[in-house]
């Protein structure tokens, strides 16, 4: 009885491990690699955030064609080192916004200019950074079960297919999400299992760098 119980646990244990594997590599499989012909056509700046060694997210930049990156804001807003979250350059491209924390837990839009310099709470903000993750950012990107499409003469035209684990609660290898326009509306950029990804409209990707919540200015 104790080597069928043995024998059936083992079974138990190895189709979790292949379950793991499985979600694994399929995650893997959908982040889009780096295309460096693609990326040299690309121009302007992108703002992102990325995961530090304590697990908080930082304010980044680099060039869209994936050279330059640089941290902007490393988050020492505050003690209990909270997220920095959901950047945006403003209208001007001189400013960059985004929320983060005081000293009193209290949610803050803070500004700072491009290069990282001059912090400071945001005095009407514009555009405003939401405070909570979304799938899209615009009304003709759509995503759906992790896939990105775009509308184009009344018609959804898919650009990026997710081909890993999905989930409604942005856990992690949950599809495409942050996705919005350049500032001429030829690529749409989004994040996907926490690479930062371009995609032209007939669905050629490249992944810019690795990071969250991408914004894109000329």
């Amino acid at each position: 009885m104790l080597k069928k119980t043995i024998i059936a646990l083992s079974i138990f244990a190895g189709l979790i491990i292949l379950a793991v594997a499985y979600l694994f590599i399929s995650t893997w499989a959908s982040r889009p690699k780096t295309d460096k012909d693609f990326l040299s056509q690309l121009k302007g700046e992108v703002v992102f955030t990325r995961r530090n060694a304590d697990g908080i997210s930082d304010i980044w930049k680099i060039n869209a064609n994936g050279t330059d990156e640089k941290l902007l804001f490393h988050n020492n807003l505050n003690s209990f080192k909270t997220d920095s979250r959901n950047p945006l350059w403003s209208i001007d491209g001189e400013k960059i916004y985004f929320v983060s924390f005081d000293q009193n837990k209290k949610e803050i839009i803070y500004e700072m200019r491009s290069d990282g310099t001059d912090l400071k709470p945001a005095v009407n903000p514009d555009p405003k950074p939401a405070d909570f993750s979304q799938y899209s950012r615009e009304k003709d990107i759509k995503e759906f079960k992790g896939d990105l499409f775009i509308t184009q003469n009344g018609q959804d035209v898919l650009i990026f297919k997710h081909s890993g684990y999905y989930s409604q609660d942005f856990a992690a290898g949950s599809g495409a999400r942050e996705a919005s326009w350049n500032p001429d509306k030829q690529y749409v950029i989004f994040e996907v299992d926490g690479t930062i990804t371009v995609a032209d409209k007939n669905g050629r990707l490249t992944k810019i760098t690795n990071g969250n919540t991408p914004d894109w200015k000329y």
